[in-house]
């Protein structure tokens, strides 16, 4: 009776190790599988969700850029705001003009104006223009018996903010179109004579030697790296004999770093010495 109950337990026993292991080490194992294969998805995802806003963001600041195209810096000063708009409706058949000025950083220009619709429409794309450093917030135009009434509120186009697009000129740097326009002369009525001259030997000194150019100072900031730590860009300096990594907002000698960016570089801001950007060379 004992040999046949022992070669029962031996004929059951292996069942019993296989029935264990299927149900006790392989769900626990398939568990941590699908556990590891669901956190690659998910990474997977992360990083295909990263590159589409990359590539969002780079179609975005490209489109910006040609929107705006040449267009400058201007000034928010109520009196370089004063200037420009009255610049701007030189040569017009304007009256009466309206004219209100405001300052800050949402500086602007109130203009109301009356005139033909030439002038009227004149002064609006005057107003309005990238290149002069202002846009239209606001625009109303009237008709009554032929006369053209305008009434707009423009903006001015600073630079943006965090290295969007690249630094632009400043608008008192450019010629103004119209004042170009008024003060350019008539054309002469018939075309001058020239006399005849007699060609005579050149015997005025040869012209001293050129200097040579004078080495240029060196950079105040070194770009050393571009890292990502925590999550968040940030960009390793040398300033003078130290490194230091420093994020959006730090200061190092007098430079507060405003945009970190791999393909635009590194901005950095001074109060006394202007803007500099720092790329890393390829």
């Amino acid at each position: 009776m004992r040999r046949r109950l022992s070669r029962a337990v031996a004929a059951v026993l292996p069942w019993l190790l296989a029935g264990l292991v299927w149900f006790g080490v392989i769900p626990s194992m398939r568990a941590e599988q699908e556990d590891r294969l669901a956190q690659q998805a998910r990474a997977r995802r992360d990083r295909l969700n990263s590159d589409r806003a990359v590539r969002d963001a780079q179609a975005l600041r490209t489109r910006i850029g040609t929107a705006l195209g040449s267009a400058c810096r201007a000034s928010a000063d109520p009196a370089a705001l004063r200037q420009r708009t009255v610049a701007a409706t030189s040569g017009l058949a304007l009256s009466p003009v309206t004219l209100a000025v405001t300052g800050g950083p949402d500086g602007g220009a109130l203009v109301d104006a009356q005139g033909s619709r030439s002038a009227v429409l004149g002064l609006v794309k005057r107003l309005g223009d990238p290149g002069r450093g202002s846009f239209l917030r606001l625009l109303t135009l009237r008709e009554r018996d032929g006369r053209w009434s305008v009434s707009a509120a423009t903006g001015v186009l600073q630079s943006l903010p965090g290295g969007i697009v690249g630094a632009r000129p400043n608008c008192s740097d450019l010629p103004d179109p119209g004042a170009a326009e008024a003060a350019r002369p008539a054309p002469p009525s018939a075309r001058p004579k020239l006399a005849a001259t007699r060609s005579t030997p050149n015997t005025s000194k040869p012209p001293a030697p050129l200097k040579a150019p004078t080495a240029e100072p060196p950079p105040p900031l070194t770009l050393v790296a571009f890292l990502v730590a925590e999550g968040k860009s940030r960009v390793s300096i040398r300033a003078g004999g130290q490194v230091r990594v420093l994020a959006v907002g730090d200061q190092i000698d007098g430079w507060t770093c405003i945009s970190i960016d791999r393909d635009e570089g590194a901005v950095f801001m001074s109060q006394a010495k202007g803007r500099l950007v720092l790329k890393a060379v390829p």
